[in-house]
């Protein structure tokens, strides 16, 4: 078992009398979404604490990330690292010549970053510590062998909620090496007023706007918001559905929403920039996942003081508390789905207590400063081990 120490490497506590320690942030993931977001608040958070690095694959929301780090004066690797022997090279080449003293991964699910966390190992590096994003959901056995012996080269692994935790404690993983860190973020800017988004989106006045924003995956449960619909226009026929998200099924989801006649009243919005906007001029947001790990976009509604209208999945009901700052039912169930929405739609006065219990739940648990905090309290339960291999390795330096 490792040494934990009470004082954070690098904290206001320590700042100036103590060496930043070497971190550096991975992901090979080929879209960091959520994932993205994650890293680049803990970047933002941690890098004058911590000599930060951050390597991430050259591709779509990849590039952005990349870029915003570099604002941060982090350094940066532009590299996919998918088990290429070029690109395991030049990863160890990076990590050896940074000096680099804890490796972070960031998996966006089980079967990601193995390759950085064996290149991590191969060049000594002396802590390694991986995020799981996702529950465990693999069913693959060479998929899961591939995980047992990657997590034995991992000193810790953080789990974004409970649930992602258990889950991986039931796939092997040493619960004495598990740590629960929630996500978090920075408070949503939006830039503009809520009737102007609502003028851009085309809705006619006194209209009631569900909005629902992820990728149009199967994971994120579109299918069964529009299968609520046709209820939900029976019962309040002023509703609006706006999807902001792009992925695979947006073909399929156009599909489903002509067959149930509601193509007037569901549009898919594609990838946006500006999901704050969005949300202010949104009556409820609904996220209607089959399964999540922590997600961050219920995070931003209730920073916004939005009602979330969500299910009863891993970190969703660890973000949303039912009855108190939105409503939860089973995932799968477009019937109950669409009671909750009618529910919390005809209560104005239900709906702004949980609007206030929202912002005041985010403030108190889902910052990214807080996040970054307990991610930084993890870093420290190695400070006394990497102290002693500095002291061992300065020593070797004097004597040789």
């Amino acid at each position: 078992m490792r040494t934990a120490l009470t004082t954070l490497p690098g904290s206001a506590a320590t700042r100036g009398t103590q060496r930043r320690r070497t971190v550096c942030l991975f992901t090979d993931s080929i879209e960091p979404s959520g994932v993205g977001q994650h890293m680049l608040a803990l970047l933002a958070e941690l890098h004058r604490d911590f000599a930060l690095s951050f390597v991430c694959p050259p591709t779509g929301a990849g590039q952005g990330l990349i870029g915003r780090a570099a604002s941060l004066g982090v350094r940066v690797l532009p590299l996919e690292v998918r088990g290429g022997a070029a690109a395991d090279a030049r990863l160890r080449s990076w990590l050896h010549r940074g000096g680099v003293e804890i490796f972070h991964a960031h998996a966006g699910i089980g079967w990601e970053g193995h390759h950085g966390v064996r290149a991590a190992r191969a060049v000594g590096v002396p802590v390694v510590i991986r995020t799981e994003h996702l529950p465990n959901v693999m069913t693959d056995p060479d998929q899961r062998r591939t995980y047992g012996i990657t997590s034995a080269l991992v000193d810790r692994t953080i789990c974004v909620s409970r649930g992602v935790a258990r889950s991986y404690a039931a796939a092997g993983v040493a619960r004495s090496a598990l740590r629960v860190v929630h996500n978090g973020i920075s408070s949503p800017r939006p830039r503009r007023a809520r009737a102007t988004t609502r003028r851009v989106l085309g809705l006619p006045g006194g209209a009631r706007l569900l909005l629902s924003v992820g990728r149009l995956t199967e994971q994120k449960g579109h299918a069964d918001l529009i299968r609520a619909l046709p209820s939900v226009l029976r019962s309040a026929p002023d509703v609006h559905l706006r999807v902001a998200g792009s992925g695979v099924l947006e073909h399929e989801l156009t599909l489903l929403a002509r067959s149930m006649n509601v193509e007037q009243r569901a549009r898919l919005l594609g990838q946006r920039d500006d999901v704050p906007d969005l949300m202010v001029a949104a009556d409820l947001v609904v996220l209607p996942s089959r399964f999540e790990g922590f997600p961050l976009a219920a995070l931003e509604a209730m920073a916004l003081g939005r009602v979330v209208i969500g299910t009863k999945v891993c970190g969703m009901s660890e973000a949303v508390s039912d009855g108190v700052t939105g409503r939860l039912v089973p995932a799968g169930r477009p019937a109950a789905l669409a009671t909750a929405i009618v529910g919390a739609l005809a209560d104005e006065r239900i709906r702004a207590s949980w609007a206030s219990a929202a912002r005041s739940r985010f403030a108190e648990r889902f910052t990214a400063a807080r996040m970054a905090a307990e991610t930084a309290r993890v870093y420290g339960e190695f400070a006394a081990e990497l102290d002693a291999r500095s002291a061992e390795l300065a020593t070797a330096r004097r004597t040789a």
